[in-house]
């Protein structure tokens, strides 16, 4: 039987070793590991057969490193092929519906056993999602109620230059009030219109109104739908 590939992306070598481990003793799948978004992407761009499950830390701590959010817009944008499946020390709901407005297919507690480890990879294999047994209740009750938003599949600073366009901030405007350079601008610009299909600064303001963004009906005092 072919072996699954799995690629590990954690900034922790310790904890890329121990789910290593885990999943040799299956003798079920080939085993990549990687520690920054920069490595991932290195790996992936040069690979000759992409891995089937990505095991995507949430946080990682490297510099210049994405997290895991941003790493799996842009993964599901290059390559829709590969499953992933978000690992994450923390609980709080907005963190899982970031998670589930990215695309991702799965979302494990890393404190989660071996056995379940095991079944979270199966069951993407076979194109359906996987929540972790001991997620609470509310926080996956938020999550789907929230995940209809369009703005969800947008990073938090992407959302925030979004709300900015809406409002009518230029580029400088909006460099200067989040302290990143003229070209980053840019760049989330490019990135918001190609997740949300704009095509005009009008739509900006089209969407937010459409989601009923709070931030944006107080500025031009519309009233809510």
């Amino acid at each position: 039987m072919t072996k699954k590939r799995i690629c590990i992306t954690d900034d922790s070598e310790m904890f890329s070793h121990g789910v290593k481990s885990i999943l040799e003793v299956t003798n079920k799948y080939e085993i990549f590991t990687t520690s920054s978004s920069h490595e991932l992407f290195n790996f992936l761009n040069n690979c000759s057969n992409l891995p089937h499950v990505l095991l995507l830390d949430i946080k990682l701590k490297k510099s210049n490193s994405l997290n895991g959010i941003e790493i799996a817009c842009e993964i599901k944008q290059k390559f829709p092929s590969i499953k992933i499946i978000i690992l994450t020390s923390y609980d709080e709901k907005e963190i899982l519906k970031n998670s589930l407005d990215s695309g991702v297919d799965g979302f494990l507690p890393k404190e989660a056993v071996a056995e379940e480890l095991i079944e979270a990879i199966e069951t993407v294999l076979l194109n359906q999602n996987y929540l972790g047994k001991t997620i609470p209740f509310q926080a996956i009750s938020y999550a789907f109620n929230k995940q209809s938003k369009k703005i969800g599949i947008l990073t938090k600073t992407e959302e925030k230059v979004f709300l900015m366009i809406c409002k009518g901030y230029l580029n400088q405007q909006i460099s200067e009030s989040l302290n990143i350079c003229i070209h980053t601008v840019e760049t989330h610009r490019s990135n918001i219109k190609n997740k949300l299909a704009i095509k005009n600064d009008v739509d900006y303001l089209k969407i937010a109104i459409e989601e009923n963004i709070e931030e944006v009906m107080k500025f031009y005092k519309i009233q809510k739908q």
